[in-house]
């Protein structure tokens, strides 16, 4: 058994979660704010914002027994974060293919009854439904390019334990 599905790679040099780093993380995605709601002329609130500029900051933290590769990572590097926290996307009937708006691992197709449907192949974000699929919903595990904005490590010398957080947002 893995300790852990997140993967956080410094690019072009490799993975920084090394083993007892990453037990029990935790993640949260946040969409950045634009300042993107705005008001009409006559009063009614609507969204102004450019679809392409709809991105995730993220926070990700443990307490482990060891610290993560961290040295040599600054303010400013870009990594590959494959995510623990997952990502829901309604699945409408009677479509063939779906477009994911991230690149995904670990799909998972299935239909409100719970029942697991195999994905019949994928074409970078295009998912291929299979032939009668009611409807339902795909989940997966996005995996997002990112930007170090801050972390920190600490340490409980007693209790034996290390701790460190990741500030991130993406490119």
């Amino acid at each position: 058994m893995k300790e852990t599905d997140l993967i956080i790679e410094v690019m072009g040099k490799g993975n920084v979660i090394s083993p007892f780093t990453a037990r029990e993380c935790t993640q949260t995605l946040t969409p950045i704010s634009q300042g993107i709601l705005r008001r009409t002329i006559n009063g009614s609130l609507v969204c102004v914002s450019h679809k392409g500029h709809r991105k995730f900051q993220s926070t990700i933290g443990c307490k482990d027994k060891a610290p993560p590769a961290f040295d040599g990572l600054w303010v400013g590097d870009v990594l590959k974060v494959r995510c623990i926290q997952q990502m829901t996307q309604c699945v409408p009937q009677g479509l063939e293919k779906i477009q994911l708006e991230r690149e995904a691992l670990s799909l998972c197709l299935y239909e409100s009854s719970k029942k697991v449907w195999p994905i019949e192949r994928r074409e970078e974000l295009w998912i291929f439904l299979p032939p009668n699929f009611p409807g339902g919903f795909i989940t997966y595990h996005p995996c997002l390019m990112m930007i170090v904005k801050n972390y920190h490590l600490e340490t409980d010398e007693w209790g034996l334990t290390v701790g460190w957080k990741l500030e991130l947002e993406e490119v």
